[in-house]
C-alpha cells in the first residue's frame, strides 16, 4: 500500500499551508462567535509542531518538512527539528528547494533527529554517492524531476548503494488536471523496478482518483509526499476529519485534536 506522508512546509518558523476550514465554519457558524471565541483558522495552528501532531493523530506515519527561506541545519531549523521529534513518535524526512546541504550540516540534521534528506536536483553525483557512502542510502535520498536521464542513470545509482530517490512529478504543486505526465511515471516504474531502487513521488496528485493511478505504479512508487491536496481535503473521509476536529475545537479547545505521547511520563524502554 502506498505510504502517504504529509509535508509542512515552514516559512519564517511557522506552516506556510493552511488547512483549509471553510466547510465547518459554514457549517458552525451559529456557534464560532457565541462559544469560545474561536473563529477561522484557529481550528488549525500555525504552529509545525501542532501540525505535526494534527498529522499524527490522523495516523500519520511519515512526515516530511520543507524549509523554504531558510537552511534546516542552522541552529534554528535545527531547534524546530527537535522539538517535532519530541512532539511525536513518527520519523521525518527534510528537504529545500535550492540549498544543498554540506556534509557537517547532514550530520547535524540527522543528530537532531532527522531520517531522511532529501537532496535537491542540482546534487552533482560525486556529491551524491559521497553522502550515499557516509550515511547509508536509506538516509540519503536524491531528488529528481522526470525529464531526468532515468534509462542511463539509475544503474549507475544501483552500482553505488542508492536504494530510493525521489521523483519530483509536479513541481509547482499545482491541482490543475494535466500537470502528470503518467507514461512518462510508468516508464520510470519500470526503470526502477529493473534497477531495484524504489521510489517516492511529491507533489502532483490532487485527488482519489490520481492517487489510485499512481497506486498502480506500486511496488515502484511505495511513497508519496503531498502537502497541498491534504490541506484541500481532497480525499475521502478527510471532511469527516475536519467535522470531528471543528467539533472537538468549538465544544472543548483545539488542542484536543492533537496527538498525545500515551507513555508521557511513564517509565518505559
Amino acid at each position: 500500500m502506498l505510504l502517504i506522508i504529509p509535508s509542512i512546509p515552514i516559512v519564517h518558523g511557522v506552516c506556510g499551508a493552511q488547512i483549509a476550514s471553510r466547510a465547518h465554519e459554514t457549517h458552525h457558524a451559529g456557534i464560532v462567535g457565541d462559544a469560545r471565541g474561536i473563529v477561522g483558522d484557529a481550528i488549525y495552528s500555525q504552529n509545525p509542531v501542532d501540525r505535526a501532531r494534527l498529522f499524527r493523530k490522523e495516523n500519520a506515519k511519515m512526515l516530511h518538512l520543507q524549509f523554504l527561506d531558510r537552511d534546516a541545519w542552522d541552529e534554528s531549523g535545527l531547534a524546530l527539528i527537535r522539538a517535532l521529534r519530541e512532539a511525536v513518535d513518527v520519523p521525518f524526512g527534510v528537504s529545500q528547494p535550492d540549498g544543498m546541504p554540506t556534509e557537517l550540516g547532514c550530520e547535524r540534521m540527522f543528530e537532531a533527529g532527522i531520517h531522511r534528506v532529501f537532496l535537491p536536483e542540482c546534487t552533482p553525483e560525486t556529491l551524491l554517492f559521497a553522502y550515499v557512502k557516509r550515511f547509508t542510502p536509506r538516509k540519503i535520498v536524491a531528488m529528481l524531476d522526470p525529464s531526468f536521464d532515468f534509462e542511463s542513470r539509475l544503474p549507475v545509482f544501483r552500482e553505488h548503494g542508492i536504494e530510493r530517490v525521489g521523483v519530483d512529478i509536479s513541481r509547482s504543486d499545482r491541482l490543475e488536471t494535466g500537470t502528470i505526465d503518467w507514461d512518462r511515471l510508468k516508464e520510470i516504474a519500470s526503470l526502477a523496478t529493473r534497477s531495484g531502487i524504489r521510489l517516492t513521488a511529491l507533489h502532483g496528485v490532487r485527488g482519489y482518483p490520481e492517487l489510485k493511478r499512481l497506486q498502480a505504479l506500486e511496488p515502484a512508487f511505495d511513497s508519496l509526499i503531498l502537502c497541498r491536496a491534504l490541506n484541500e481535503n481532497r480525499f475521502p473521509c478527510q471532511l469527516i476529519w475536519r467535522e470531528v476536529e471543528a467539533e472537538a475545537a468549538f465544544e472543548t479547545t483545539p488542542a484536543n485534536n492533537l496527538w498525545s505521547n500515551p507513555l508521557e511520563g511513564v517509565p518505559h524502554i
